[in-house]
Formats: structure tokens, sequence, C-alpha cells
């Protein structure tokens, strides 16, 4: 679809290091996914999704590059499973095994050097003392390309946004604090003798979203629907256990 094509371009046009953002159901797989392979002949890649979304991925990476042999994707199953890291093209796995007793599997993708890193669903990113965060975001700097996926890039509260741009480009909206101070209307709040820094807030957000424009691309439904294909429903059987069935 031509908006999905202008994403890969947005893409391209920013050497591999971006965000989409569209709304959700635009197809920012897809879109990820030839981005990625634009960049073929640098891999290994990475794909870090939601556990849930595991399978769905490597079924769109089989379906869009079909010269990728079953050997070629690797998918981390455990944090001890690190073996294919190393020999595989792609290895894909999930926010979950990224915990502060991963250490191993940090170590393995460390030592990989992933040229090319896709992240879906980026917001998982908005925490800065999260441990995945921790983990993802030197995985993120260090890659020649990346590309973070999200259909809810939280613009009205740009304190969950600067993990993510700052991987993507570090220290281009300046240290935390700086951007706390000019875009989360960053404050003291007191409470007796103490004081706490509060960032919850939002402020220069024009200037914000303008400069985001230049390493994001966000398109709504609405925007495009002329463009997109009528609905498919399918219907899929499934058992369920006993205790969920409940």
């Amino acid at each position: 679809m031509p908006f999905q094509r202008e994403g890969v371009e947005f893409a391209l046009s920013r050497n591999g290091r971006c965000m989409i953002a569209d709304e959700m159901g635009l197809g920012k797989t897809v879109q990820a996914v030839s981005v990625a392979y634009a960049f073929r002949q640098e891999w290994p890649l990475l794909v870090v999704v939601p556990s849930s979304l595991k399978y769905p991925w490597i079924e769109e990476l089989e379906r869009w590059i079909p010269e990728l042999q079953p050997g070629d994707i690797n998918l981390v199953e455990s944090k001890s499973h690190t073996m294919g890291i190393s020999s595989c093209k792609v290895t894909v796995l999930g926010y979950g095994l990224l915990t502060t007793d991963s250490g191993p599997l940090v170590e393995a993708l460390t030592r990989q050097q992933f040229a090319v890193v896709v992240v879906d669903e980026s917001h998982y990113l908005k925490s800065r003392n999260a441990a995945r965060t921790k983990i993802l975001v030197p995985l993120i700097k260090s890659a020649k390309r990346a590309i973070l996926l999200t259909g809810t890039p939280a613009l009205g509260r740009p304190e969950e946004l600067f993990m993510q741009i700052d991987a993507l480009y570090p220290k281009s909206f300046g240290t935390w604090t700086d951007y706390a101070k000019k875009f989360c209307n960053a404050h003291y709040r007191y409470f007796g003798p103490r004081r706490q820094w509060d960032c919850r807030g939002a402020s220069n957000l024009e200037e914000l979203h303008q400069r985001l424009s230049q390493i994001m691309i966000r398109r709504l439904k609405a925007e495009v629907l002329s463009q997109l294909p009528p609905k498919i429903r399918q219907r899929i059987p499934f058992d369920l256990p006993k205790e969920a069935a409940k």
C-alpha cells in the first residue's frame, strides 16, 4: 500500500534509524521487515517483541522473506537458550526474558553485535529504570540500523518517549535533565522536608512534535482509510484448557 511504501522510504531516508508509530492495524510489521531486508547484507538481525507476538513475527519474517531457511531464524525460548544466537541470521526474543538475572543471555546478545535491530511495541522502554530498558537501549545504540515500532507513542506524555528517542539518537535531545526541563514541565514537588522531581507534565509540545517528525512517522487509520483493503473476518477454533473454560 502507498502509505506503507512511504513508511519504508522514510526509514531508509533516515539510514534505517527511526520510529514507525502508525496506529494499530496499519502494517507496521511489514514495513519493519521491509526495512530490515533492505539492510540484509549487514545482518545479523535482532527482533525484540512482546512474548505473545514471537510466533506471529516469525510467520511474517518467513512470509515476506521467503529466502530465509528454517535454520536461519533463532527463537530464544529461555534465558539459558543462547546457543543459536551466534550462528543464525535472525534472532527473535520476547521482552519477558530481559530481566536482572538474564546475564548470560545479555552477554550472548552483546557478543553477537547485531547490526540491525527491530523493537516492536517500543513503548515498553518508557521506564528509564526497568531492566529491559537498561538491557535493550545499549543494543539499539550499538546497532547500525534500528527500527522502533509503536502504535501508542504517548505524544502527550513526553517523559515516556525519552528512552526511545535517546536509544535512536543519543543526546540529540540533550540529557534526560535537559529534556525533562524543556518538554516535561519538570519541577520539584515538596512533601514536608522532602522534595521530589516531577516529570509527568508536558511543555513546548509544538517544538517536540516538530523535532519528532524528523525521526518518527505516524499515520492514523482515518488518514489512509481509502488505501486499506476490506476487513477479513476469520473464525479460528481452538481448545481451551478446563481451567480457562470456567
